[in-house]
């Protein structure tokens, strides 16, 4: 990239670049470039789309509902702050409109 380009560019996105600092801000963006040429090199044509780095997959299975005892479901909502019957009370989170 050129000063000029640099210039135009500047003025295009409303940043104000100083004299002083063009030289830091064009080797920047030339280094940038550079390695985007870097990149563009390999022909990757040929490769497949990759959508995971190894080839674990996710393992659905289907909810199923099982009763659970008396006992356990008691001592679950003994340990509870509080309840309303066989449920659970919290503090409301949302607040309706």
């Amino acid at each position: 990239m050129l000063k000029e380009e640099l210039k135009t560019t500047a003025f295009s996105a409303r940043i104000d670049i100083k004299d002083d600092e063009k030289d830091k801000y064009l080797k920047d963006i030339n280094s940038m470039f550079e390695y985007i040429e870097i990149l563009q090199e390999p022909d990757v044509a040929d490769l497949k789309p990759t959508t995971h780095v190894t080839e674990l997959r996710n393992v659905w299975r289907e909810d199923i509902v099982k009763p659970c005892h008396k006992e356990v479901i008691d001592q679950m909502l003994n340990s509870a702050p509080e309840r309303e019957g066989v449920f659970y009370k919290i503090k409301k989170v949302i607040e309706a409109q």
